[in-house]
């Protein structure tokens, strides 16, 4: 959505820290859950590698052939989700951890958006309700610390910045708290498909307005 709106650059600094944050508790909530269902240590590594090397990507390509890609990736984030694209084996599930975190840490640190890539992973290997927050949240602690250290180095992230990207979890805590009161008055799937369509919605004013 920050992306949609203002310079995609900026909307990758001002989300590192809001990454990060949240998922803490949510990893703390549902740690019980986590049975060692494929090589987590391995994605989560390989996703700090693929956003550093987002982000060197970010400093040298034009912003708006990067907004066409995000977008580009929530299309067919949404196309895989209405058509159960991808399933696989459990010799699958461990092969393709580590170069899902590498590929979702590329988007990530591109494009500040890695969570159709990696999703489209994670849904396809069939996990509990519990161990898939588990699991994405530790995802997103190791790909938006190595994110925030990355554009640390690289210049990209200011003290002033710094400070806007904290200041944002306020709102994203309000934002929570209106989740989980909305959940308890929709279904599943009706909440699903309005979110669908809200990504397809931005995916194509991506391509076609950047």
């Amino acid at each position: 959505v920050i992306a949609a709106v203002t310079d995609i650059r900026l909307a990758i600094i001002l989300i590192a820290i809001p990454s990060v944050i949240p998922n803490i508790y949510q990893v703390w909530k549902y740690r019980s859950s986590w049975k060692q269902q494929f090589p987590l240590r391995s994605l989560s590594i390989l996703s700090i590698l693929g956003s550093g090397i987002g982000i060197l990507i970010l400093i040298e390509i034009d912003p708006k052939i990067l907004s066409r890609g995000l977008g580009a990736i929530l299309l067919i984030y949404i196309i895989s989700r209405r058509l159960h694209a991808f399933s696989f084996t459990q010799a699958q599930k461990k092969l393709l951890a580590a170069p899902a975190g590498f590929l979702a840490g590329i988007a990530g640190g591109t494009t500040g958006v890695s969570a159709p890539v990696i999703l489209m992973y994670l849904t396809a290997i069939g996990l509990s309700r519990d161990a898939f927050i588990f699991a994405i949240s530790v995802y997103f602690i190791a790909m938006g610390s190595g994110q925030f250290v990355w554009l640390l180095a690289s210049d990209l992230m200011t003290l002033e910045l710094t400070f806007i990207s904290t200041i944002t979890l306020i709102p994203i805590a309000a934002g929570m708290w209106a989740g989980n009161f909305i959940g308890k008055r929709i279904s599943s799937e009706h909440f699903n498909l309005f979110l669908q369509l809200f990504i397809l919605g931005l995916g194509l004013k991506l391509i076609a307005f950047t």
